[in-house]
């Protein structure tokens, strides 16, 4: 493993530029010690595969690998997965820059031979700590001569527990809209509509893990927060604008995934039809999209 570390006094971040990008691990330090913020990849109980990574040029699923854009009709690979999580995760990045709280990595689709995705593009992210907030940015280019889809996120898992197994955990986000999956697969089975009360966090309440969720939302107001009382830990986040979505997936186990993202699943074919929560971004030649996310995490 190729590893980039960037860290400070309250926070350290361990990235893989050969690996997508994505992130080994996320730690809080406090009174003498690191929490895992996120899960540590590294550790062989359970972990995922990466603590986060990253989805460009779209985000979560594209139905079947196939889709339509102005009249032309397209087919990537891997289609029988649904085309999931857009084409640059398991391949290496650049570093172009770093220092002791921050590194930059680039992806030129053009230096690979091949690619999963009809376009040439270029995409950039920036990890950086400030005191107790880890920030991101990234951002998007469309470096082919006619006008492409365009959407992108951050897939980060969390710690369920970060001092004990079983430690309560509580989510407060405003997410007021869902995707329906009626077909239990990860494609919206038609247009989002309010959250049911079970769903509903707009207010902190306990994460239950016994409460599956694996599903797309309408993301406002760019905020929201974890809370462990137990750790006395709150995270905070707050992304831009451009994030109008977030896949929220709580499975039974040890962490979780909160996913802010710009484009809803499968929205190149929602866009296609017309769909007004696609979120997808057309880009012309050498037009960019960016959006940025920062999570600051305060320990007591």
């Amino acid at each position: 493993m190729v590893e980039a570390v960037i860290e400070n006094d309250a926070l350290r971040l361990k990235t893989d530029p050969e690996k997508g990008a994505g992130i080994v691990c996320f730690y809080r330090k406090t009174k003498g010690r690191e929490l895992a913020i996120m899960p540590d990849a590294e550790k062989p109980e359970g972990a995922p595969e990466m603590a986060s990574f990253l989805m460009v040029p779209y985000s979560n699923r594209i139905e079947n690998g196939a889709f339509s854009f102005q009249g032309e009709k397209y087919e990537l690979e891997n289609g029988e997965e649904h085309a999931l999580h857009g084409a640059v995760r398991f391949l290496p990045w650049q570093v172009i820059s770093q220092s002791a709280t921050s590194v930059v990595m680039r992806f030129d689709s053009s230096l690979h031979r091949k690619v999963n995705w009809p376009w040439p593009f270029t995409t950039e992210v920036v990890y950086e700590l400030h005191e107790d907030v880890f920030a991101s940015s990234l951002k998007l280019i469309n470096n082919g001569a006619t006008p492409m889809p365009a959407g992108m996120g951050w897939h980060p898992f969390f710690s369920r527990g970060l001092t004990r197994t079983g430690e309560p955990l509580y989510l407060e986000i405003n997410l007021p809209r869902v995707f329906p999956d009626d077909n239990d697969n990860r494609i919206p089975s038609g247009p989002s509509r309010p959250v049911p009360p079970e769903l509903d966090f707009s207010r902190e309440k306990l994460l239950d893990p016994g409460l599956f969720i694996d599903n797309c939302f309408i993301y406002e107001g760019g905020n929201g927060h974890l809370r462990w009382p137990e750790s006395g830990v709150t995270a905070l986040f707050q992304c831009s604008p451009e994030c109008s979505h977030l896949v929220f997936y709580n499975p039974p186990g040890t962490f979780f995934a909160l996913e802010p993202v710009t484009n809803a699943n499968n929205g190149v074919n929602l866009f296609d039809k017309g769909g007004p929560d696609s979120g997808i971004v057309v880009l012309g030649t050498g037009e960019v999209l960016e959006a940025s996310c920062s999570i600051r995490v305060r320990a007591s």
